[in-house]
């Protein structure tokens, strides 16, 4: 068996320099194992207390996501995985899986401190070591912006959706409007009135149509204004009265208004103005409701692009920060609505001129925004503020929620460290932060206790 092992080991290129007599004792101090395919070799939580060679077949890792596995890596021949010598890895954070037929070498993390005597052997764990940390932590950043676009776009799709529905409603019931207005058209083109009537009619009608469609009564009151309009209508043979009192209450119509009109309109052809009124009204109505649609897509959009800097390039530049921050949290608008929670900003206009990295620093309030979305309650409340002082800009990110335990406060900004369940953070959100907020030359702080928790960067300005 042990020749076995120092052969597999010699077609593994790390170790083709090793000498002889360290890859027999390796082998001793090994145990040689085999695992059948689909068989789970570790699962989440599993403590991690021995370091594997794969010396045939392949294993995979894998998180899982609701119903949901996500493959991390596959574990070839030759590979070198598990607890390596100087890891701090304590425990498995994913699936790990035989694809196939698979036999490794396990070495027990006993036996780990004694490898360090020798020094081909040592050398061949650390660099594996190395590489290790190096394709996890690019891989896990990867993912980490991966989900956070995932959640930005769902958000975005919903935002979208809204007025986009609203518009094609919109332009489905104005279509339906229009072809209803041949029969109306010909009770209008009946109508004998002289120009000082139409003139009349017209600056009423179209006085109310620039105010817009604003009652601001109480549905009670508005109620009631509904009821009267169609019982003033209807006493004077306006058949449809009580389907015009919504649209004619809607534009803060009263019984003044609708005495007026009469007043200069003879009692025959009161019901085709009247209906010609209505028509002017809804048909505004519904070109209002198009137009307001369209200018919120347009505004999500420009809030994308606004946060994506699309048109930037990568050097630094003097920040927009209230136009920066709108549009982050125009982009978490679906998630921080889902919860009620109120996100308000304080940002004075007499800031002086910061400069940086506008798609690094989008990074950076998105973070702290959507963690601090997560952190509160139903309804909560998160504050943006900034100061400037002793020549510094000074942000403050706050939030009412759950807090951060005392006895993690210092650990929260490590790569990897997370308080989320498995395949919902990868505790590089904070690390991020953190890099970024360093490349500017500045610094950031977190005080919190339940119910108040900051988070305070500090920029320097020159």
């Amino acid at each position: 068996m042990e020749d076995f092992i120092v052969s597999s080991l010699r077609q593994i290129p790390n170790f083709k320099e090793v000498p002889e007599h360290q890859l027999r004792w390796f082998a001793q101090n090994s145990e040689l194992c085999t695992y059948q395919p689909d068989e789970v070799i570790f699962k989440p939580g599993d403590e991690i207390n021995y370091m594997f060679i794969v010396l045939d077949g392949s294993l995979r890792a894998q998180i899982k996501r609701g119903n949901q596995f996500t493959p991390l890596i596959t574990f070839e021949k030759g590979n070198i995985s598990g607890k390596l010598p100087f890891s701090r890895m304590q425990s498995s954070a994913a699936f790990i899986t035989s694809l196939e037929e698979s036999t490794i070498l396990k070495t027990a993390e006993k036996i780990l401190p004694e490898i360090s005597k020798h020094y081909e052997l040592i050398e061949v764990f650390v660099h594996s070591l190395s590489d290790r940390i190096r394709t996890f932590t690019t891989q896990q950043q990867q993912n980490e912006k991966m989900v956070a676009l995932g959640k930005l776009s769902a958000g975005l799709a919903h935002e979208l959706n809204n007025p986009a529905s609203a518009m094609v409603r919109g332009a489905t019931e104005l279509r339906k409007r229009l072809r209803s207005t041949p029969d109306k058209f010909k009770a209008v083109m009946n109508i004998r009135l002289t120009e000082e009537q139409v003139d009349a009619v017209n600056e009423l009608v179209f006085k109310k149509v620039e105010k817009g469609s604003s009652n601001q009564q109480s549905l009670m009151n508005r109620t009631a204004l509904e009821d009267d309009l169609a019982d003033w209508m209807e006493d004077r043979g306006v058949d449809q009265g009580f389907e015009y009192a919504e649209t004619f209450a809607e534009y803060c119509f009263n019984i003044d208004d609708l005495e007026f009109v009469s007043s200069h309109v003879e009692d025959e052809y009161l019901p085709a103005v009247l209906g010609w009124v209505e028509d002017v009204l809804t048909t505004e109505k519904m070109v209002e409701e198009i137009e307001d649609s369209a200018t919120r897509i347009s505004d999500l959009v420009s809030s994308v692009k606004t946060y994506s800097h699309m048109d930037r390039g990568s050097d630094k530049e003097v920040v927009d920060l209230r136009k920066m921050l709108k549009s982050t949290i125009t982009m978490l608008n679906h998630k921080s609505k889902q919860k009620k929670v109120e996100i308000s900003m304080d940002i004075p206009d007499t800031l002086p001129e910061f400069c940086g990295f506008v798609s690094e620093l989008n990074q950076v309030w998105t973070n702290l925004i959507d963690n601090a979305i997560d952190a509160v309650d139903e309804s909560g409340e998160i504050k943006i503020e900034a100061l400037s002082k002793n020549g510094d800009l000074i942000l403050k990110f706050n939030d009412n929620g759950s807090g951060i335990p005392e006895d993690i406060q210092n650990k929260i900004f490590d790569p990897f460290f997370t308080t989320k369940d498995v395949g919902q953070g990868t505790g590089l959100g904070l690390d991020v932060v953190h890099k970024i907020i360093e490349k500017h030359g500045g610094r950031i702080e977190v005080k919190s206790q339940p119910g108040d928790t900051t988070f305070e960067l500090t920029f320097p300005l020159s």
